[in-house]
């Protein structure tokens, strides 16, 4: 079993490293001056998503998939720390966000906390192997009315 997550796990620190490395923007250049004005526009569209995101916390305060939205709207603004915090909360009021994982495990990428990244993401793999088919935060079961979902993941891990 540890072949499969070692195998999982080096292919995403590859598509980390990849991506890292592909980020070369020139926006002086005049070929780039319609992207540099589309993200002009971008960032006016995420501030106001970020507000947005705000607002749905201020109304539910235990919304995970709120701090998550607006924990990863932080870390493509540039605020990694920010969105550390938000998906850190949203990990804590749905331990099996594979998303809140995914984008703090970016996130302390890039603040240079590799251990706290590679974590994040051994996470990932551990919960996109061995969860339910019920969703992907786990909450379709609870949202469904019961305890269908617990019971065939129980089932499932008991065949193996």
């Amino acid at each position: 079993m540890k072949n499969p997550l070692r195998a999982l796990f080096i292919a995403i620190v590859a598509l980390l490293l990849t991506s890292l490395s592909a980020c070369d923007n020139a926006a002086d250049t005049s070929k780039n001056a319609l992207l540099t004005t589309g993200a002009k526009i971008g960032t006016g569209a995420m501030q106001g998503s970020l507000d947005e995101f705000t607002k749905a916390i201020k109304l539910d305060p235990k919304s995970a998939r709120a701090y998550a939205g607006r924990g990863a709207l932080k870390y493509a603004m540039g605020d990694s720390k920010g969105a550390i915090a938000d998906l850190s909360k949203a990990i804590e009021l749905d331990p099996k966000s594979v998303t809140a994982y995914s984008g703090r495990g970016s996130a302390k990428f890039a603040t240079g906390d590799v251990a706290g990244g590679t974590a994040d993401f051994i996470n990932v793999a551990r919960l996109a192997l061995f969860s339910s088919s019920d969703g992907e935060s786990g909450e379709g079961g609870k949202d469904s009315g019961g305890d269908s979902g617990k019971e065939s993941g129980k089932e499932q891990e008991s065949g193996k």
